[in-house]
């Protein structure tokens, strides 16, 4: 079921009327078969998958309760292997298959696994990430492990972030789930202007861009010039529009119900280092990969050469959590490099303190949107083969970039055409003042400490784009989903 869907703008108040209307202790019962419904809505088989993920992260965290050390990192092990060996065989096998064939053929050897084709699980990437958390935390000794089976899958399983995020921590969001709420205005109130932003994000912004990005990146002839720069920038708004949509979206849902998510995004293209970037961009994924991967790998507590293999090797599983194509992996290899450069460089930064602050972090702004830019084109492209001749030819007929008859050339080649791609490019700009209204923070914050009736003028006026520009019929599946 999409968030940008009917189906799902009458599935959310019917659930929350529902929820509140039932006693207590009825309520998380209910709420975890809504959860189950609303997963099943896509392909109702595969729920299979997430509850085997569920029971066996739930047998082997129970189990640690009392157990030796021995008997502990056994248990780990066995949850570890259910949880990523499932998302192996779904996500991976084809990937690593192609791979291994056409190492063999660099070699000289003829190998062949033939057509593997399997149906990826939605959103398996979140909820056995999710899963895991939860058994390495009671593992670690930070949790107490959760008795009651069905209380677990809801923690797992719970609709509004459970396909694309954000990945909560047990013990930021089990709790929530079986405490005792009232109706409250304050709560629908907030989760209404959150689900308000995110429409206008996904529907508005993200699908307004997606046909010239499309248009673009499916032919890489096409992608050369002012095309190819215009086209990897759109796709930058495009999608942090669309997974920081959805996770308003998700928000405003679980808000409704009186349950607060974490923020996963906060003014990611405002940073001016990677590190930076990193703390603003998918804060659930990236806590997860620092706790969880390169912490125990001996984190910055190591000589600074095993320090930077450490980044760049969270940052290569990032780019392949991501996707089983070998442009994700240099993705995430590059914003590692980033990384490494930035701490490699900063004795040199020092020298430079002289410069006024709002200065230097302006020119480091302006850095870091570059190369997100430029890594973004492996993230987009098809094959690396691809990226790079996006890449190569993007600066084609850079002397002529300026003539006006030659940008309408272009918007009207691209995708929607003209007039399309001219709403598209302001639909950006507005998503642009509603970063720098935010500030630090997101909008919705922000906006609480505004005058009532300026909050509700800029309600008003994204809620008339939603309704005048948004797009439903063609509207496609959030990016992330296929993650």
């Amino acid at each position: 079921m999409l968030f940008n869907s009917l189906t799902y703008l009458i599935f959310l108040p019917v659930v929350a009327i529902v929820y509140y209307i039932l006693p207590g202790k009825a309520r998380w019962v209910f709420l975890l078969a809504a959860s189950l419904c609303f997963y099943m809505a896509w392909k109702p088989e595969l729920v299979v998958l997430m509850l085997f993920a569920i029971f066996a992260n739930y047998i082997c965290a129970l189990l640690m309760k009392g157990a030796n050390i021995r008997v502990k990192k056994a248990l780990l092990a066995i949850a570890m292997a259910a949880n990523f060996s499932m998302l192996i065989w779904f996500k991976y096998l084809g990937f690593f298959a192609k791979s291994i064939e056409a190492l063999a053929l660099s070699l000289g050897f003829s190998v062949s696994f033939g057509e593997v084709s399997i149906v990826l699980p939605m959103g398996i990437s979140f909820y056995t990430f999710q899963a895991a958390a939860y058994t390495i935390d009671v593992y670690k000794g930070k949790l107490e492990a959760e008795k009651n089976f069905f209380k677990v899958a809801l923690f797992i399983s719970f609709f509004p972030q459970l396909v694309a995020g954000p990945i909560e921590r047990a013990k930021d969001l089990l709790g929530q789930l079986f405490e005792r709420k009232k109706p409250s205005m304050e709560n629908i109130s907030a989760g209404v202007k959150l689900l308000i932003i995110g429409f206008f994000k996904k529907a508005v912004v993200a699908d307004r861009l997606a046909p010239a990005v499309e248009w673009a990146y499916s032919d890489p002839a096409r992608s050369e010039g002012l095309a190819a720069l215009l086209a990897t920038l759109f796709f930058a708004v495009q999608i942090y529009c669309d997974f920081s949509g959805y996770s308003d979206i998700a928000a405003g849902s679980a808000r409704i119900l009186g349950i607060r998510l974490m923020q996963n995004f906060r003014q990611p293209y405002l940073s001016s280092s990677f590190k930076e970037f990193w703390k603003r961009w998918h804060i659930s994924l990236s806590g997860w990969l620092r706790d969880y991967l390169y912490i125990p790998l001996g984190g910055s507590r190591v000589p600074a050469w095993r320090k930077r293999v450490n980044v760049l090797v969270t940052f290569a599983a990032s780019g392949l959590w991501h996707g089983a194509n070998w442009t994700y992996v240099a993705w995430g290899i590059l914003h590692g490099l980033f990384q490494v450069m930035e701490d490699m460089l900063s004795p040199v930064a020092k020298l430079f303190k002289w410069v006024p602050k709002p200065l230097r972090a302006l020119s480091g702004m302006l850095a870091t949107f570059i190369l997100t830019i430029f890594a973004w084109v492996f993230f987009r492209a098809n094959t690396i083969t691809e990226a790079w001749h996006i890449i190569i030819h993007m600066a084609d007929g850079f002397p002529n970039w300026g003539g006006r008859q030659g940008v309408f050339d272009v918007l009207t080649a691209m995708g929607g055409g003209l007039a399309a791609n001219i709403l598209a490019f302001c639909l950006v700009v507005v998503a642009g003042l509603m970063e720098l209204a935010g500030g630090s923070e997101s909008l919705y914050l922000k906006a609480e400490r505004w005058p009532a009736i300026l909050r509700s003028l800029v309600y008003g006026f994204l809620m008339s784009l939603i309704l005048a520009f948004g797009v439903y019929s063609n509207g496609g599946q959030f990016i992330y989903f296929q993650f």
